[in-house]
């Protein structure tokens, strides 16, 4: 009997366990304790002094990486927050709101555009998305930025008299759109491509501001294709970068490179759906996450698996902060670009803003319900983290009570003070010096040669006669291994 009642009172607090799970509770990040940090710490000096001697870094490039390694530090200052429950201190470092490195600040950054954009801008209306890539042949001119903004007018305009041909017959019909521009890919390479959030259909304010649903098939898809194609290599062409016969031979391939994707629809119901969307256009070029030291090399996971089927790529410490620093946002350039109605010089975007929380007639009532239970969340630290990781960081994790922030610290004697007292770290993390890199002797790989290749094998040569012997081997053929190389 006495084993029967445990066994029942295992199983009663095994259920109640699972229906009533301990509250999640915000545990503050250590990002001196990640490999990117680490990396970047001790290899980025290297780097800096090596890419000197080619050409000088650039200002925004340097800064950003040393708001960086302060970013997340206390030592670098704080803010003290109150437990009334249980009486506890808590310390919250400052951000370095920095664009293009800090993983934590490139999150938040793209938190903090979709709850905007969701909340305050976009109405509850049927949205696409429109991916637009280029062919390798072009992107090195799309390196140049005003280029790469003719480029972008090409694409939302022929977008634009797409959705006015498929949709119903007004006066003065617009659009609106988001573009996202993109600079990198998959694999930390680049490839420039577009995003682009676009209303499925086109408004009109003849009398009142409405919206007309348009109908898109893929042949209309198509049709966009072939004519952004043309229209940017006849852009091209004029610009001087390629010659007329290079122009109709690019416009005859029949793979051209040229790609735009428009499967995704988001119906107008499907708010959280949008929000996830806009967070993909929006999202750093790389994970931190997936970074892991692998001896003396970084490698990194890719997303998602490339097209050769690769997962993960292996990388020299200084060859991946090479390639993350090309992905940095050049200062006062905007990563979002507002279209039609959505554009801030448009008499229509009041109208269209005011209507960002008003729900659609159609909609569900159950919808309408669930809806007035959503608050509208403010851009604030704590809203955005709670966004991102569903967990209110103002909730303590000893009492689970509210915690209110008191005051901030910023003062570097306090800050030495109050964190000797607690015996936290003091000193604010620096750059180690710079370290030679090691520079294999070619020559050395492959003994005897000059070059450190194998010499070339040379034919047999016959005055006359018939063909040589079959059993004749050509040199080291004992040796059956490929000479060294390097992949460019």
């Amino acid at each position: 009997m006495q084993a029967i009642i445990k066994l029942i009172f295992s199983l009663y607090t095994f259920m109640t366990t699972l229906c009533c799970p301990k509250q999640a509770v915000y545990r503050p990040r250590r990002p001196e304790q990640t490999p990117l940090f680490q990396l970047v710490k001790k290899h980025y000096t290297t780097w800096h002094k090596n890419k000197a001697r080619e050409n000088e870094v650039p200002r925004y490039i340097s800064n950003a990486f040393q708001k960086y390694l302060g970013c997340g530090i206390l030592a670098k200052g704080f803010a003290c927050a109150h437990c009334e429950g249980c009486n506890k201190d808590f310390f919250i470092a400052f951000s370095c709101k920095a664009r293009g490195v800090c993983p934590s600040c490139n999150q938040r950054a793209m938190v903090e555009s979709a709850s905007h954009l969701v909340e305050s801008v976009l109405p509850r209306l049927p949205f696409r998305q429109f991916v637009m890539s280029f062919p390798r042949r072009i992107r090195c001119y799309l390196e140049n930025h005003k280029t790469l903004q003719a480029v972008l007018k090409i694409v939302v305009d022929e977008i634009r008299k797409r959705l006015i041909t498929c949709s119903h017959s007004v006066k003065d019909p617009q659009i609106g759109a988001i573009s996202f521009i993109q600079h990198f890919g998959n694999t930390l390479n680049y490839h420039p491509h577009f995003h682009l959030i676009v209303a499925d259909g086109i408004f009109s304010a003849e009398e009142e501001l409405l919206f007309y649903e348009a109908v898109l098939t893929q042949d209309d898809i198509t049709d966009i294709q072939e004519r952004i194609q043309k229209r940017v290599l006849t852009y091209f062409c004029r610009q001087g970068f390629f010659e007329k016969c290079e122009m109709e031979k690019m416009l005859a391939y029949e793979n051209s490179g040229f790609s735009l994707d428009a499967k995704v629809k988001i119906p107008a119901f499907d708010k959280d759906a949008l929000e996830r969307l806009i967070r993909y256009c929006a999202r750093p070029p790389f994970k931190s996450e997936n970074i892991r030291f692998n001896g003396q090399w970084i490698r990194y996971t890719l997303p998602k698996p490339c097209h050769t089927g690769k997962t993960s790529i292996q990388l020299e410490p200084v060859e991946f902060i090479e390639r993350i620093s090309c992905f940095i946002p050049y200062p006062r350039r905007h990563r979002r670009h507002y279209h039609g109605v959505f554009a801030p010089s448009s008499p229509l975007r009041k109208q269209v803003t005011a209507n960002a929380q008003k729900r659609l007639d159609a909609q569900a009532k159950v919808m309408q319900e669930t809806a007035e239970k959503i608050t509208k969340a403010t851009r604030s630290w704590s809203c955005l983290i709670s966004r991102i990781y569903e967990v209110d960081p103002l909730i303590c994790n000893s009492c689970g009570k509210k915690i209110a922030i008191m005051t901030f610290v910023t003062h570097p004697e306090q800050i030495r003070r109050i964190l000797r007292g607690i015996g936290w770290p003091i000193t604010i993390p620096e750059f180690d010096p710079p370290h030679e890199l090691l520079i294999e002797n070619v020559c050395q790989l492959v003994p005897s040669t000059h070059d450190g290749f194998s010499e070339p094998y040379e034919q047999v040569q016959y005055a006359a006669g018939p063909d040589p012997p079959a059993e004749v081997d050509p040199p080291d053929w004992e040796n059956n291994s490929d000479s060294p190389h390097w992949e460019e």
